[in-house]
């Protein structure tokens, strides 16, 4: 990383001439050495040495100036000059000099700073306005427009927010800039109000929707059939052709014969043709996706940043269970390494991804040997292409999310998120269909939140899995565990705050349904009935069915809701093996959601005392067990105990 040879003096110090040889972008050279890859007054300027983010396209990593503008002209036109000055002085101040109580902004906030600048630029020259000096008394006219998107269509209210927060940064980097906003756009608002967002309130509730429990089922479904059964006919034909295309070509056979072959074989294998096959790849590539994020809740960089080996073996924090850590790079806070445990499915679509994206690893290995040899004889510029693929090559030859661009000269790199057109075509072809029938349409974002959904709601969300992803006991342990990780690797605490919030939620659903009624419960816990009789009375029902529901930790053990287990009271969490132990404790609470549950072992009991070879012990605890299962579904009928 090179960061920290860019220069960092106020750009207000500088002469123009000064600035436009000034970088603002440099790349570290195979040898040691650095080279400049984007100055000051260059037309684009390219951040990729500093977003090594897999995921991220290559144009995203750029901030290009030459954009158009309402009078015919581009910004990076003679006519503009001062314009783009001030834009250029304005951005880069916001990470040479930040604004006071921001911290230094990332090469990724630049750039979105400078798309969020566009809209702001335009409508500036629709009125003749030149410099940001010209913008005072006048912003409050920029708010209708920051509403609409170039359709003249209503936008996003964070979006909105985001374009006006730059007038108020324009404004708090008066001081730092030759051109500025010298007085507050909105002396009595801010950004956030006049885009109608509220600073708590709605402002804190997810956003993303989840993907239904039925189409998130069937997508699970349908993955673990590609990874599991189809997979093995879809790489060993993959496999077949590249031995036989490459004895083609070693014989130094044409196009022609090179297609030929490969239709030949795929069809062999039986498939219709390459194009069948090819098709079959993507629907298993993006099948390990679906099982990977499905399974690990992970964001779609952190996914596309995993490589081969990736799946390491280790222990739970006690020593007694064996688990699986899938590891990558996380980008949110700072790029570091994570890890994350996983099941051992995520394993196999792991194993599958690794075989379906050999060869391409192999081809940038062979690019990277190729690079490596000619870049220290190439001129300048062929250097400078040289130097940024390299630095493409070197950061994905090993990783498992590959693909050849369809332009680019077929190049290599790891594979975009597979977006809305991958999902609809897998779900189109598979017949996973939404609520309206129709193919269901998911995006990345929407498994993160699913997992944590699904986390949260599970019976035994509370116990192994919870502990080891997240270096806790129990997800209640969120705000003591904010500030600190649970190894080297640091604790996902986003997402970890997503399941929490899932959980609440559950925890209202699930008190409210034993508060608001007088259906029989099976164990005799008293401040339950005290609950039960205020809520009965209470003015407001659901205000405060939601306040008792806070005051606890509700975790389930399958037969039984606990409020014990996470504070240290109770059994300490013995009853998840000893279901006989929740029956008159005061810490649990079995309602008629847990009958079938109780009969199971109610029926379970039984069959063992049927047994002919069991011994005076194993009859007595069969029995004992036996009659607090029947106990519980004495109570559950509301009938008296025998």
């Amino acid at each position: 990383m090179t960061l920290h040879l860019l220069d960092l003096r106020p750009i207000k110090e500088f002469s123009l001439s000064d600035k436009k040889s000034m970088a603002v972008s440099i790349a570290l050279m195979p040898d040691g050495s650095t080279q400049i890859v984007s100055r000051y007054g260059d037309l684009v300027w390219d951040f990729y040495p500093y977003l090594p983010q897999e995921s991220m396209s290559t144009s995203r990593k750029r901030l290009d100036w030459g954009f158009a503008l309402p009078d015919g002209h581009l910004l990076t036109d003679p006519e503009h000059a001062g314009l783009l000055e001030s834009s250029k002085d304005f951005i880069w101040s916001l990470f040479a000099n930040p604004v006071e109580g921001h911290k230094r902004s990332s090469m990724v906030t630049l750039i979105s700073k400078g798309w969020l600048l566009i809209p702001l630029l335009r409508w500036m020259v629709s009125l003749g306005l030149m410099r940001f000096s010209d913008l005072a008394g006048r912003t409050l006219e920029y708010v209708p427009i920051a509403r609409l998107s170039e359709k003249r269509k209503p936008i996003a209210s964070k979006t909105v927010s985001s374009r006006l927060l730059i007038l108020e940064f324009l404004y708090h980097q008066r001081t730092k800039l030759k051109d500025a906003l010298a007085i507050h756009p909105w002396p009595h608002e801010s950004a956030y109000s006049l885009a109608g967002m509220n600073s708590d309130g709605d402002s804190r509730k997810p956003k993303t929707e989840l993907i239904s429990d039925a189409v998130a089922g069937r997508l699970i479904e349908v993955a673990q059939d590609c990874v599991r059964h189809r997979s093995p006919k879809i790489l060993a034909a993959l496999e077949a052709i590249d031995i036989a295309v490459h004895a083609k070509e070693t014989a130094g056979y044409g196009d022609t014969v090179i297609t030929k072959t490969r239709n030949v074989t795929a069809r062999a294998a039986g498939f219709l043709g390459i194009v069948e096959l090819r098709n079959e790849a993507i629907y298993l590539r993006t099948a390990c996706y679906i099982i990977i994020d499905m399974f690990s809740g992970i964001r779609d960089s952190e996914l596309k940043s995993i490589a081969e080996n990736c799946i390491v073996p280790g222990r739970s924090k006690d020593g007694s269970t064996e688990i699986l850590w899938l590891h990558g790079t996380i980008y949110k806070t700072g790029i570091r390494p994570k890890r994350w445990m996983v099941p051992p499915v995520v394993k196999e679509a792991v194993d599958v991804l690794t075989r379906l994206t050999a060869p391409l690893r192999i081809e940038l290995a062979q690019e990277e040997a190729n690079i490596l040899q000619c870049i220290n004889h190439a001129t300048s510029e062929e250097r400078m292409q040289l130097v940024k693929r390299l630095d493409a090559v070197q950061n994905h030859k090993d990783k498992l999310f590959l693909s050849r661009s369809a332009g680019r000269g077929g190049a290599i790199s790891v594979h975009g998120a597979p977006g809305n057109g991958d999902f609809k075509r897998f779900s189109t072809y598979f017949k996973i269909l939404d609520m309206d029938g129709k193919p269901c349409l998911v995006h990345p974002h929407q498994f993160r939140r699913t997992y944590a959904h699904f986390m949260a709601r599970s019976e035994l969300g509370d116990l192994l899995t919870l502990r080891d992803h997240f270096g806790h006991w129990s997800i209640d342990m969120t705000l003591a565990y904010a500030d600190g990780g649970a190894d080297e690797y640091e604790a996902d605490t986003e997402l970890l705050e997503m399941i929490t919030r899932e959980k609440i939620e559950r925890q209202a659903e699930v008190m409210g349904k034993f508060l608001n009624s007088d259906t029989p419960l099976a164990n005799g816990a008293d401040w339950l009935s005290d609950w039960r009789a205020s809520v009965r009375t209470a003015a407001n029902k659901e205000e405060l069915i939601k306040e008792y529901a806070g005051t606890i930790t509700l975790n389930g053990t399958g037969h039984s809701w606990c409020v014990g287990n996470a504070r240290g009271m109770g059994c300490g969490g013995l009853c998840v093996f000893e279901a006989q132990m929740c029956v008159d404790c005061n810490y649990g609470i079995i309602g008629q959601e847990h009958r079938p549950v109780w009969q199971g072992i109610q029926e379970q009991q039984k069959e063992a005392l049927a047994l002919d070879d069991m011994g005076p012990g194993g009859r007595a605890r069969a029995l004992n067990i036996l009659n607090y299962a029947e106990k519980v579904l004495h109570r559950l009928d509301g009938a008296e105990e025998l």
